[in-house]
């Protein structure tokens, strides 16, 4: 992704000007002038080293070399993911290495030392999305200065003259490594404990500590369990009380500060927040130290932004950036008021960067942000530091975490998130110039109601869309298609894609997001759906059933549709009991019993089978005059039985069965149908060389014109009405349907 300046930035810029120019001064305009060009530069010098480094297409690298530091890795299973310096290429990589034994997983296990290792394999930049609001990876490296991954084949210690390190890299191999040592000792605590003082003291999350993390999560408050701010200004607190108990003056306590918290930056993992606060807290006792003076908050925090700006542009698209540097400016701004009232405001100015980047909102995070922080202050952290230091103390401190952990559970059980979606960015930037509006008193009444106004416009806009929409997910090696009718009237999926694996040893067994979760579950969120109406599972296969529970831990499933005879398998009665789907809210389906469901005409099955291919669902639906047909993994003998039974059947729109493959697709089909078009949903480079030449000639003999979700990803139909609709492809823009 290009970093450029977009209109609100422009904006934001003409907005300054014309402040400027109201000034009347010609050095306030000279300065304003001098910085936009200095800062263009900078991003543009930026931008251009992020390309030079760029790898556009795969390329393979051999008897390269990176540095490699013991706190960075992250083991999943059989897979190492850590970031390195990688020192022929001159830039920081995101890494990826299988292991090939168990036996050197346990090495990893134990590395404790920074070295260098030699390497080989194939680098590239990372994909960007190819799903609309799916995370993207791309854009999260480049906040951390990172444009390229490296897929490791081969990787070992280096045992010649270069695995030597020296100067200024030797000094921070020797801080990564004591992080490395600090973090094993607080994970021999007992849990919660080991967690809590990995997250708060070295600013690391254990997969372990997930659950917990998730609620916090979930109920708004990650910002204070970060590193940040508040941690910073405890770790000063304490350390200047300590040093006046130990008859040390302030001067030489400064002193040790101004040495200490860069160390401290590294120790507790660079985030953006944790920077953000060590740098200012740094610049004020650089000032009083040398210059007499004390810079005034508001000063130093630009400062701060600057610095971190100019150093990496990309840093402003992360969610902790976006918090602490708009909470900390709030902070500054009101010192004086009472502490309701502050975390009221705090709570009020988070709201639109919290929606705009998770969605939904948690009505219990507006009191838990101003009861939880005393709490947090005068037990939490203390009990975190007092077991992390004084082992005889653990136990104690460990059950008085359990209880705030429970604590914690017990609300996050709680019904009370608002599944608001995503807001424009437009509605974000106003929100926020409306809150800052509202500091002037005068304005507060007329503001208020515009603040309510667009909110819930916004949220009205999201929710209920004025057309249909018919969306075929970009979900790899599988098939799911969601039904969104106009107003939200009936939301309904079509499969929900999964992934085939094939490791069976435990010890290579990964736990992770599955892509319902990352890339269905997250655009349905996004557009403030926290319900599905109708859930149809076409068949059994993995490809198009696997995610079925982890999208239920999400999303609510009001009715699940199956083939008739599906229900009893063991593999499908499984997931269910994975899932949160009640068992009197299933209803096997068959031509013979159902005959329409809603919008919904049932073409097959027929009659009762085992959820395999040839019993696959077959959907044909219209909306707005459009016709669709979705059929799973249905061969071609059951997609001929169907044009014989149902003769007048056609659509406009055809989902070709089976990923594209030749067993699908026939051409008696097709030419009955009489499709304008075709959606082919397959993964990128499958090992089942979907979809077929075969399937591709067809739709060429038909004119049907197609395309392929691992080409031009997520594919949206918006129906026009006259049997005309058009389509949108995240990757490859927009086109009509006639």
């Amino acid at each position: 992704m290009k970093f450029s300046f977009n209109w609100i930035a422009l904006a934001i810029l003409a907005v300054l000007l014309l402040r400027i120019v109201a000034l009347r001064s010609t050095p306030f305009f000279v300065a304003w002038f001098l910085f936009v060009s200095v800062t263009l530069c900078v991003f543009i010098a930026w931008q251009r080293k992020m390309d030079a480094r760029s790898v556009i297409n795969e390329t393979k690298i051999t008897e390269q070399h990176m540095i490699l530091y013991p706190d960075d890795l992250q083991i999943n299973g059989d897979l190492l993911k850590f970031s390195a310096f990688w020192i022929e290429g001159k830039q920081k990589i995101q890494s990826f290495y299988i292991f090939k034994s168990e036996n050197e997983r346990r090495l990893f296990l134990d590395y404790k030392e920074t070295a260098i290792f030699s390497f080989t394999g194939t680098v590239k930049q990372p994909d960007g999305p190819t799903n609309e609001n799916q995370f993207d990876y791309q854009k999260f490296l480049k906040t951390k200065n990172i444009v390229n991954t490296v897929n490791i084949s081969e990787l070992d210690e280096g045992k010649d003259d270069q695995s030597e390190l020296s100067g200024a890299s030797a000094a921070l191999a020797h801080v990564h490594n004591f992080r490395k040592y600090l973090l094993n000792y607080l994970g021999q605590t007992s849990q919660p404990l080991a967690g809590y003082s990995q997250l708060l003291l070295l600013g690391y999350y254990d997969s372990d500590f997930g659950d917990p993390i998730e609620i916090i999560n979930k109920l708004g408050l990650l910002y204070l369990f970060s590193l940040s701010g508040m941690h910073v200004f405890y770790i000063i607190s304490v350390l200047r009380w300590l040093f006046a108990k130990l008859y040390l003056s302030d001067e030489f306590c400064s002193w040790f500060l101004l040495v200490i918290l860069p160390l401290y930056t590294i120790l507790g993992g660079l985030s953006a927040s944790l920077l953000r606060s060590v740098m200012m807290s740094w610049l004020i006792l650089f000032s009083q130290i040398f210059f007499k003076k004390t810079i005034s908050g508001i000063t130093v925090e630009l400062l701060v932004l600057i610095i971190n700006l100019y150093w990496c542009p990309m840093i402003i698209f992360a969610m902790g950036a976006q918090l602490s540097y708009l909470l900390t400016f709030v902070l500054i701004m009101n010192r004086k008021i009472s502490p309701i009232r502050l975390g009221l405001k705090l709570t009020a100015y988070s709201i639109p960067i919290v929606l705009w980047n998770t969605y939904e909102w948690n009505w219990l995070t507006t009191i838990l942000s101003v009861a939880i922080v005393p709490f947090f202050e005068w037990i939490v952290m203390p009990a975190v530091v007092i077991g992390a230091v004084v082992p005889v103390l653990g136990t104690l401190c460990n059950e008085v975490l359990i209880v705030f952990t429970k604590v914690l559970f017990l609300f996050g059980s709680w019904p009370l998130t608002w599944d608001y979606g995503k807001p424009p960015l437009f509605f974000v930037v106003f929100w926020i110039i409306l809150l800052f509006l509202l500091e002037q008193k005068k304005y507060s009444a007329k503001v208020l109601i515009c603040l309510g106004t667009s909110f819930i416009f916004c949220a009205l806009m999201i929710r209920f869309p004025l057309q249909d929409q018919v969306i075929y997910f970009d979900i790899g090696q599988g098939d799911s298609t969601l039904i969104r009718e106009r107003f939200n009237k009936c939301i309904t999926l079509v499969d929900t894609g999964g992934k085939v694996t094939f490791n069976n040893e435990e010890w290579k067994k990964r736990t992770s997001k599955t892509t319902g979760e990352t890339i269905i579950a997250n655009y349905l969120l996004s557009k403030g759906i926290s319900k599905i109406d109708n859930l149809f599972l076409t068949h059994q296969d993995t490809d198009h059933v696997g995610n079925f529970p982890s999208i239920t831990q999400k999303i609510k499933v009001d009715h699940l549709f199956v083939p008739d005879g599906m229900e009893v398998l063991d593999s499908f009665r499984t997931r269910l009991a994975d899932s949160t789907v009640d068992t009197n809210k299933i209803y096997p389906i068959s031509t013979a019993k159902s005959g329409k469901i809603g919008i919904f005409k049932i073409l097959h099955p027929f009659i009762r089978g085992e959820g395999t291919n040839e019993d696959s669902i077959t959907l044909n639906f219209k909306l707005r005059n459009t016709t669709f047909i979705i059929s799973g993994d249905l061969a071609q003998a059951g997609e001929k039985e169907i044009i014989n039974l149902f003769k007048t059947t056609q659509a406009d729109i055809l989902k070709t069965g089976h990923h594209g493959s030749k067993t699908s697709t026939s051409k008696e089909y097709v030419d009955k149908l009489k499709p304008k078009f075709a959606i082919i949903s397959a993964g990128r480079n499958n090992r089942y060389g979907h979809p077929n030449s075969e399937t591709i000639k067809t739709l060429n003999e038909f004119n049907v014109p197609y395309v392929n979700t691992a080409s031009v990803g997520m594919v949206k139909i918006v129906p026009q009405g006259q049997r005309r609709a058009m389509i949108e492809t995240f990757l490859k823009g927009n086109g009509e349907i006639r």
